[in-house]
C-alpha cells in the first residue's frame, strides 16, 4: 500500500515538473519575440478659434424652375414625333405630335350624324308648326261643340267625335315638341364630342408653352401614349425655386428678401426668400425661395439641404469633421505635444463646414479633422504626425 502511494506521487511530481518547464521554456521563447514598433498616426489638423457662428436648422427643400411642365397623354395614341432630351426650344414650337387619324374619322363621323340630326331637327320643328296649328283649330272646333251641345242643337256622339279629335291633336303637338326636344339633345350631345376631340386634335402637335429644355421624354416614337401617364417634361430656361416646409415660429423669423443658403453635395448656392405661403399641414409654413441660375445643372423636384438661419452663437469653432460622438458623449480630438487629447464638449451649432461648441479647449490649437470612422479609432494619448495637407 505504502509503495502504490510513493508511486502515485512519484507521477504527480513528474507531471508538475514537466508543467513548469514548459511554461519557462514558453515564457523564453516569447521573450525572445521583439515586442511590435507603434508608429504615430498621420492626420489632418484644423485650428481652434474662439468666435461667433450662425445658427441654423437644417431642411429638406425641393428645387424646380420656376416654369415646369410635365405633360400627360389626355387620350391613347401613337407617337409620332418627340424632342430628345436636352433640346432648347421656343414658346410655341412643337415637342411631340400624336397619331390623330383616329380623332379625324371620328369627328368626320361625327359631323355627318350632327348634320343629320340637324335636318331632322328642321322637320320636326315643321312638325310642330303644323301641329300646333291643328291643336288650335281642334281646340276651338271642342269649345264650339261644347256650346251646341248644351243647347242640344248636336248630339252627344258628335261632341265625343270632337273631343277625340281635340285629344289627338293635342297628344300630336306634344309629340311633335318632345321629338324636337330629343333632337336638340342629341346634337348638343354631338357637338361637345366634337368639341372634345377638336380639342384633342389640337393636342395632338402639343406646343411649348415657354421657353425652356427638354428635361426628359417618357416615350420614344412608335411608342404608345397612354391616358394618364407622362409624355414629355419641358422645364423653363428663366428663375428657379425652392419649396422648403418648416414650422411656423421658424418662418415667422424669416423676412422678403433674406439669404439663405442652399446645399446640393455639401456645394453652396445662395437663395432669397421670395414668400411665406400657408401650409394645409398644422403649425407648418412653407417657404419660397429662388435662385437666378442652376449652378449644378440639377433636374427638376431635386430634393437639397436648405439651412434657415436661427441666431447666433459664441464659443470655439472647430472643423465640422472635428466632431465625434462616442458612446459616453461629444468630443473634439485635440492635438497637443503631438498626442492625441479627447475633450468632451457641447455642441451648439454646426453647418456643413463648422461647429460652434463649449468645452476646456483654451490650450488646443489644433484638432484632428476626419471622418468619423477615422475619429472613432483615436484614442487618448494616441501618437499623431500632422499631414503636409493639413490647415
Amino acid at each position: 500500500m505504502k509503495k502504490s502511494k510513493k508511486i502515485f506521487f512519484g507521477i504527480i511530481t513528474i507531471i508538475v515538473l514537466v508543467a513548469i518547464f514548459s511554461i519557462i521554456r514558453k515564457k523564453h521563447e516569447l521573450s525572445s519575440f521583439e515586442k511590435p514598433t507603434r508608429y504615430p498616426l498621420v492626420v489632418d489638423a484644423s485650428y481652434i478659434h474662439k468666435g461667433e457662428l450662425k445658427s441654423f436648422q437644417k431642411f429638406l427643400g425641393e428645387f424646380r424652375p420656376e416654369n415646369d411642365a410635365l405633360v400627360n397623354a389626355k387620350f391613347n395614341s401613337t407617337v409620332i414625333y418627340i424632342a430628345n432630351e436636352g433640346t432648347k426650344v421656343k414658346k410655341g414650337d412643337i415637342i411631340f405630335k400624336l397619331d390623330s387619324k383616329d380623332i379625324e374619322s371620328n369627328i368626320s363621323a361625327l359631323s355627318f350624324s350632327q348634320k343629320a340630326l340637324q335636318n331632322q331637327l328642321e322637320s320636326a320643328k315643321t312638325q310642330i308648326e303644323a301641329s300646333a296649328t291643328q291643336y288650335i283649330n281642334s281646340k276651338k272646333n271642342y269649345e264650339r261643340y261644347k256650346d251646341l251641345y248644351s243647347k242640344n242643337v248636336i248630339s252627344k256622339v258628335q261632341l265625343e267625335d270632337m273631343e277625340n279629335s281635340y285629344k289627338q291633336a293635342l297628344a300630336n303637338r306634344q309629340a311633335a315638341l318632345s321629338k324636337a326636344s330629343e333632337l336638340a339633345n342629341n346634337i348638343k350631345s354631338i357637338s361637345a364630342q366634337i368639341d372634345s376631340l377638336n380639342d384633342n386634335l389640337s393636342y395632338c402637335e402639343f406646343k411649348a408653352p415657354f421657353d425652356g429644355i427638354v428635361a426628359n421624354k417618357f416615350l420614344n416614337v412608335g411608342d404608345t401614349a397612354i391616358v394618364g401617364k407622362p409624355i414629355i417634361e419641358l422645364v423653363g430656361s428663366g428663375r428657379y425655386l425652392i419649396y422648403v416646409t418648416t414650422p411656423i415660429d421658424v418662418a415667422l423669423k424669416l423676412k422678403r428678401d433674406d439669404i439663405e443658403t442652399a446645399y446640393y453635395n455639401d456645394k453652396p448656392m445662395n437663395a432669397k426668400v421670395e414668400d411665406i405661403l400657408q401650409s394645409s399641414q398644422n403649425n407648418l409654413a412653407t417657404v419660397k425661395l429662388s435662385v437666378s441660375k442652376n449652378p449644378f445643372n440639377l433636374p427638376a423636384h431635386t430634393y437639397l439641404d436648405v439651412y434657415i438661419y436661427d441666431g447666433k452663437c459664441k464659443g470655439f469653432i472647430v472643423s465640422a469633421n472635428s466632431i465625434v460622438k462616442k458612446i459616453d458623449g461629444i468630443y473634439v480630438i485635440g492635438i497637443k505635444n503631438s498626442k492625441a487629447q479627447l475633450v468632451p464638449v457641447v455642441l451648439k451649432v454646426k453647418t456643413p463646414t463648422q461647429a460652434c461648441v463649449e468645452g476646456k479647449l483654451e490650450n488646443i490649437k489644433k484638432t484632428v479633422a476626419g471622418d468619423e470612422s477615422l475619429l472613432q479609432r483615436i484614442y487618448e494619448g494616441q501618437e499623431l504626425v500632422e499631414d503636409r495637407g493639413g490647415n
